[in-house]
């Protein structure tokens, strides 16, 4: 598979479509696949947003947003189509296909938040050598914008620190995670957020392993640190819990399909 942008299409041809409906994505649960050929869809226009994300033997592959349009589920080949959340996807695809369908998401996000200039507020226009859009007005290139973030496992003898954001569901406990702000180094950053989060100063900060994260566009970058000192003390606001838990003794944590389930996980395998 070949992975590009391009915003051409041929409806007579067949193409392979990743559909979005509302921030969900159609899924067939015959074919328990979400590349879903336009053969058997039912459009009355090609006028919704879309965008090529990658090319396989000769067969396009476009993710298109279907939320303003008319699409009933019963005009359509597909006889099985049901809307998934792009994170409950996450917990039953293969990594080639979550990396292709977290793909989709990012370059709908790109197509939807690039439309205008950010400078004259002109209509972009979409460069086909380049992949990327831009504006006569400057011609500068616009791509597709990627924010990396770093998580930190906090190891302290036999415990690991995890903690509970405000938006989790009760009783799920992860690493910590934050942005990267302008001019720090991702290992700056694991020191900022990990004192800013829960007071704690760490050192020997070790990189782990890296994963796209499609919501909608970050980078993660995943750390392992050892407990310097401090006190943990949480602001109650974006870190709402956070405690020590015993390796052998660990809550409810995220699954192995995330970095963050993984990096948890390679502590137990590490001891």
């Amino acid at each position: 598979m070949h992975f590009k942008r391009f915003l051409d299409i041929k409806p007579e041809i067949s193409n392979l479509f990743i559909v979005f409906i509302n921030n969900k994505v159609l899924y067939d649960l015959n074919e328990k696949t979400f590349l879903l050929n336009s053969s058997y869809l039912n459009f009355n226009n090609f006028n919704f947003k879309k965008i090529g994300i990658a090319e396989d033997n000769g067969i396009k592959i476009y993710v298109i947003d279907l939320s303003n349009e008319s699409f009933n589920f019963a005009d359509q080949g597909y006889q099985s189509l049901v809307e998934y959340d792009l994170r409950y996807l996450m917990t039953i695809l293969s990594e080639e296909n979550l990396s292709l369908v977290g793909r989709a998401n990012q370059l709908l996000h790109y197509l939807k938040s690039s439309k205008h200039c950010g400078y004259c507020g002109s209509i972009m226009e979409f460069d086909s050598d380049e992949e990327a859009m831009f504006c006569t007005c400057n011609n500068v290139m616009v791509y597709p914008r990627i924010s990396p973030c770093v998580l930190a496992l906090i190891k302290k003898d036999n415990q690991i620190l995890l903690a509970r954001n405000a938006l989790f569901p009760e009783g799920l406990y992860s690493a910590l995670a934050g942005f990267i702000e302008i001019s720090e180094t991702a290992e700056e950053t694991v020191k900022r957020e990990v004192f800013e989060e829960v007071s704690l100063k760490v050192n020997n900060i070790n990189y782990y392993s890296s994963q796209a994260w499609p919501f909608p566009s970050q980078l993660m970058l995943a750390y392992t640190c050892d407990y310097k000192s401090g006190e943990i003390k949480v602001d109650g606001k974006e870190i709402i819990e956070a405690k020590w838990f015993d390796i052998d003794n660990l809550p409810n944590t995220p699954p192995n399909s995330t970095l963050s389930g993984r990096l948890i996980n390679s502590c137990i395998l590490d001891r």
